[in-house]
């Protein structure tokens, strides 16, 4: 099976990130190849960053997606998702869809951590458009600013982790996603680390 893995932001270090992560957690047979944007944002904070990138994200699969079996809009808020389901014929899934409907099989208090203040309408919008607003008991935003979208892993690990510590003691979930792309990893590493009551 093949696999396009399409980030709809321009940088490269992200995309990086979100295809070995996809890479590692793959089946042995599944190939992915990552592609990026050639316009648009450095990373999607806002819905006309979001429109910006829809576009971009049509023009990546119109241009690569031939010959793939499946595709991933790869940023969190699903920029341009109904409209690459529309223009393709093959399953097309955002993070934020997947994330959300896992969560669903997990748990029914699920918290978001969002990155900037500015996530939490968009993300709380896609957890509407996927059906499940109702199960979202909060949509926390991180105490501390991105410097750098390329090493969020490094930088802001131990806030996140904090923020996923308060999300579990303070909201109850049982589930929290990490709310998006440069996030890529970093679950796997604190899941461990955050007791559930």
């Amino acid at each position: 099976m093949k696999i396009l893995l399409a980030n709809p932001n321009i940088t490269e270090a992200v995309t990086d990130v979100m295809a070995a992560e996809a890479r590692r957690s793959a089946s042995p047979d599944v190939e992915i190849t990552a592609a990026t944007a050639q316009f648009g944002a450095q990373f999607i904070e806002t819905r006309v960053e979001a429109a910006i990138a829809s576009h971009a994200l049509l023009d990546i699969l119109a241009a690569e997606a031939d010959g793939y079996d499946a595709a991933i809009v790869s940023a969190f808020g699903d920029p341009g998702l109904a409209a690459a389901k529309e223009m393709l014929d093959i399953p097309v899934v955002g993070l934020s869809e997947a994330a959300l409907h896992t969560a669903y099989t997990l748990g029914r208090r699920i918290v978001i951590i969002c990155l900037t203040p500015r996530h939490r309408d968009w993300y709380g919008e896609s957890a509407e458009a996927a059906g499940l607003r109702d199960r979202i008991v909060n949509l926390r935003v991180l105490p501390v600013a991105v410097r750098n979208i390329s090493t969020v892993v490094e930088d802001l690990a131990d806030p996140l982790f904090e923020e996923c510590k308060r999300a579990v003691e303070e909201d109850r979930a049982e589930v929290v996603i990490l709310g998006g792309g440069p996030t890529a990893g970093l679950a796997r590493k604190i899941s461990d680390q955050v007791p559930v009551p």
